[in-house]
């Protein structure tokens, strides 16, 4: 049994109808690494020429070594700065992952065009992680084959992620090298002070050379670049108030909206955009704004009005540099948000420290425009190509976040030159991640037409990946002279003048020139998205979107380094539209996915994009203004800035998925109340109200913005979520959609814990009803649960006892009986009319209305049970190990667990959030652990108790 993630079942693939061939652009899958596959686009793609020449390197004459096979991998053609500096230190130990070829890549390309494209039978029909793994990851008798001729030749070999054709290896230098028959050299280039390279192409036993692609991580000279620009910096901003890393969620998200917007009702007007401080506003000059302006500007405070803020999404976010937890909190603090944030290393994480502010923009940005998401930060070094890889990799295993952002890149014919099967490698992970739903963006650099300028002063036309992937969104950038969208043009701060510009010696420039990426690729052919009206090339053509990127007209204020700074770059276009794009989720039936087939049938033109058709995006002016903004699609701008409020709807289908933004008035009596408002978006089509337990509601009237609907009637007083479904979804439950049944009851957003001697620790809007902190106890306090109207709470004691405070009734106890194993928790029936208590082994005693779905009784645990929590819907619940892995029955869904992470403190307890999205776990010290939607509000992780922590319940 995997101890992280407890008794869970593999969903079954239900059988797709067969669909056309993608094309060769989605041809070009994880199997598909050869340099002929990746050869030049002009080559692929039939029915017209490419633009640019290739330069991948040719494959050299290698005779293979007795018993191998050489793979179609030709070594990194070094750049004319290289210098060679010896041969690879024979100890120092390499980390690579092997590819394999793994099952069906055209019938994955096929899955990818099926779920992408509207109208299609198979849209938006995405496939779990497990459904993957099952159709498309290697067999396990190839993984078994292969890590078997690797052992054999002294390697270590490692298990692939689940689905993934990654198998990880390791080895000395001397190992690798001949393993691989491969010579390794030390180099030195103008850009890369030391790094390990092949000089021969990769040979492997040739009994299974047929089951890989290649193989990724002996190349050193491929490092990811930042599109961050750097502006001005100011003074210190206040203190971080997050707390634990951050975690949590901002309070009173999507309950309200800015003033000034058209069609808002004085309900929503109580919980506005999140405002930036003083600090952050007396930074925002001479180009740069604020977060809260440019909401403004582009339409997405009318998204918060509607109550559209990221609510049950998570954001990953892709970073070869660690940021600052100091300034994510101050930054979080300036804008009264508090976004849970999560740091995953991979491959062992970049260096400590606040790195050039990359992290810190991306974060912050990310958090500020999807203020409820959470954000997962996976972080790698940036020392050779399988580091990239393999965070790629780990974001589409995990399949735990619906939208990843990339401000990172490198120009797309520099790495087709030094390493062609990098390119197929990155495709096939980007293809996973759309069959499983997962919006992949980009940005698409800060060096104009001419990407590969920093790579290697080469003034040639070219572009970055990832952003030309056919299977991500790239992001450009524009400048926004005042605040006003129809101001904007393309951002190229070297327009008009000479290449002195770009190498920035033109005083009368800024002193970091850029400008917005955009091109047509030499790898990828055009994309069926992209229609010959749109792109009459035979490639893909990039940006795709574009958002203000220009650091003196256009650029965001963020925090960074203990400093608010301006920065620009792309890297402000990536996670700004990462963060709409996590709002246009929320409360849809079906993800977004690969979103880029939708944008294009959205414009270009109308009223979902603001069209730029001023400038062009030739940085070192040696190009002739190739690529200018046009009317409709250009290479400048792509189908120009997002009306993000227009943009939303549109993606969403119908008046747009519903949203709850308010509930007036928010409580209620039990039964015999009048008609209510609820307020948000997309509530036209609406077909329920649900109250919760209570059941649904009678709807009386409703607009796009506004349902009149009357409360059913409750059975006990209790606190509820009100949502709203309609043919696109159902509304995500939120702090916003909150309703009292029975007077003015506590339905606020807290936690409480019960510590081993009956004490009460209140967190948030938790209320204290009364202890056993005073009493003499037979036995240890070792659980909590909540009434639902968060009014009263039990206690459970580890024989069993039962000890009740507030509106609680006692429903029974295991009190006097013997048990095989002591009772280490409890949790509540949504209606408070039952009860489970579970003990160490795992065994469940229910009572009242409380029903069995299931136990770990019989199954021999790594870790014993700690503790419990209940499925809002009643038909479920959760337990939990003191190593912090996750059992889940009946309708309780897993979000992850701390099964893998080393603790301080053993886990002792769990508490669930309202609307089934998520779980917090609690540490004997007080630490808390957030997993899918919950929030963070605080801890005891820094107090000295007098007793441990040993259980906790949600309010």
């Amino acid at each position: 049994m995997n101890r992280g993630q407890g008794r869970r079942t593999r969903p079954r693939v239900r059988p797709r109808v067969p669909l056309r061939p993608a094309g060769l652009a989605a041809v070009l899958g994880a199997a598909v690494l050869s340099a002929a596959m990746l050869a030049p686009a002009s080559a692929l793609a039939a029915g017209g020429a490419a633009t640019s020449t290739s330069t991948s390197t040719p494959m050299p004459n290698v005779i293979a070594a007795p018993g191998k096979a050489v793979l179609a991998q030709p070594p990194p053609k070094l750049p004319s700065s290289a210098r060679v500096l010896g041969g690879a230190p024979e100890s120092q130990v390499l980390d690579l992952d092997v590819a394999l070829a793994g099952q069906n890549p055209s019938g994955l390309a096929e899955m990818v065009q099926g779920v992408s494209t509207p109208g299609s039978p198979e849209y938006r029909h995405y496939l779990s992680a497990a459904q993957y793994a099952t159709a498309f990851g290697p067999l396990p008798s190839e993984v078994a084959q292969v890590t078997s001729a690797l052992e054999a030749e002294g390697l270590t070999v490692g298990a692939p992620a689940p689905g993934s054709n990654l198998l990880p290896v390791s080895g000395t230098a001397a190992a690798v090298s001949a393993a691989f028959a491969t010579p390794l050299v030390s180099v030195q280039t103008s850009t890369v002070p030391r790094a390990l390279v092949n000089t021969a192409p990769p040979q492997l036993p040739a009994a299974v050379a047929g089951a890989v692609t290649g193989v990724v991580g002996l190349n050193g000279l491929l490092r990811e670049r930042s599109m961050l620009v750097p502006g001005r910096s100011g003074a210190s901003g206040p203190g971080g108030s997050g707390g634990s890393g951050g975690l949590g969620a901002a309070p009173g998200a999507g309950s309200g909206a800015a003033a000034g917007a058209p069609n808002r009702s004085r309900a929503l007007a109580h919980a506005p955009t999140p405002q930036a401080c003083p600090a952050a506003q007396q930074q925002a000059y001479g180009g740069s704004y604020t977060s809260t302006q440019l909401a403004s500007v582009f339409g997405l405070d009318q998204l918060f009005a509607q109550g559209r803020v990221g609510v049950g999404q998570t954001i990953a976010v892709v970073e070869f540099e660690q940021y600052l937890s100091s300034d994510f909190q101050s930054f979080e603090a300036c804008y009264g948000l508090t976004s849970p944030i999560r740091n995953i290393p991979i491959d062992g994480g970049p260096p400590p420290g606040p790195g050039t502010g990359e992290a810190a923009l991306d974060v912050e940005v990310a958090s500020f425009n999807a203020p409820a998401a959470s954000l997962l930060v996976y972080e790698a070094p940036n020392n050779n190509d399988a580091q990239s890889i393999d965070l790629f990799n780990r974001i589409a295993s995990d399949d735990a976040a619906q939208v990843v952002t990339t401000s990172w890149g490198n120009c797309e014919q520099f790495i087709q030159a030094t390493d062609p099967a990098y390119l197929g490698l990155e495709n096939g992970i980007f293809q996973r991640m759309a069959v499983q739903g997962q919006t992949m963006i980009a940005a698409s650099g800060d060096t104009g037409s001419e990407d590969c300028y920093p790579s290697n002063s080469s003034t040639g036309l070219a572009v970055d990946d990832p952003g030309s992937q056919p299977d991500v969104v790239s992001a450009g950038g524009t400048s926004l002279p005042d605040l006003s969208a129809g101001s904007q043009t393309v951002w190229n701060d070297c327009q008009g003048r000479t290449i002195l510009c770009a190498q920035g010696l033109d005083p009368s420039a800024p002193p970091r020139p850029g400008a917005g990426g955009g091109g047509l690729s030499v790898v990828w052919p055009r994309p069926s998205y992209q229609s010959a009206g749109l792109n009459p090339n035979a490639t893909r053509a990039v940006p795709d979107i574009s958002y203000p990127s220009d650091p003196s007209a256009g650029g965001v204020v963020a925090f960074y380094d203990h400093t608010w700074t301006s920065f620009g770059g792309t890297s402000v276009a990536a996670p700004t539209n990462a963060g709409l794009f996590a709002d246009t989720n929320q409360g849809c039936s079906s993800r977004l996915g690969l979103v880029a087939p939708a944008l294009y049938a959205a414009g270009p033109g109308g009223p979902d994009y603001t069209d730029i058709t001023s400038g062009n995006n030739d940085f070192t002016d040696s190009q002739l203004g190739t690529y200018p903004a046009r009317v409709g699609y250009d290479e400048a701008s792509g189908l120009g800035t997002p009306v993000d409020q227009n943009l939303a709807i549109t993606l969403q289908g119908g008046d747009g998925c519903p949203s709850v933004a308010a509930v007036s008035p928010n409580t209620g009596p039990l039964g015999g109340s009048g008609a209510i408002t609820v307020f948000g978006g997309g509530l036209a089509n609406a077909t329920s109200v649900t109250f919760g337990a209570a059941g649904p509601g009678r709807i009386v009237s409703q607009t796009v913005n506004s349902i009149s609907v009357v409360p059913p009637t409750a059975s006990v007083p209790m606190c509820v979520d009100v949502t709203v479904a309609n043919p696109q979804g159902v509304s995500a439950a939120s702090p916003a959609d909150h309703y009292g049944f029975g007077g003015d009851l506590d339905c606020g957003d807290g936690y409480r814990f019960v510590a081993s001697d009956g004490g009460i620790f209140d967190f948030g809007s938790a209320g204290f009803f009364g202890s056993a902190g005073s009493l003499s106890l037979n036995a240890p306090v070792v659980g909590i649960a909540n009434t639902p109207s968060t009014n009263g709470y039990w206690l459970v004691a580890s024989d069993g006892g039962i000890f009740t405070y507030g509106d609680a009734p006692y429903l029974g106890s295991m009190g006097g009986r013997h048990l095989n194993a002591p009772i280490v928790g409890m949790a509540a029936t949504p209606d408070g009319g039952g009860y489970w208590l579970v003990a160490s082994d795992g065994g469940i005693f229910s009572f009242g209305d409380a029903r069995f779905y299931g136990s770990t009784g019989s199954i021999r645990l790594n870790s014993p049970v700690v503790g419990m929590a209940a499925s809002a819907k009643g038909a479920g619940y959760w337990l939990v190990a003191s190593d912090g892995g996750i059992f889940s029955y009946g309708s309780a869904g897993f979000f992850g667990s701390a099964g893998s992470i080393r603790l301080n403190q053993p886990v002792v307890g769990m508490a669930a959030m309202p609307d089934d999205g998520g779980y917090w776990l609690v540490a004997a010290d007080g630490g808390i652990f957030s997993y899918g939607d919950a929030p963070f509000f605080g801890s005891t992780g820094g107090i000295r108790l007098n007793k441990p922590i040993v259980g906790m319940a949600s309010a």
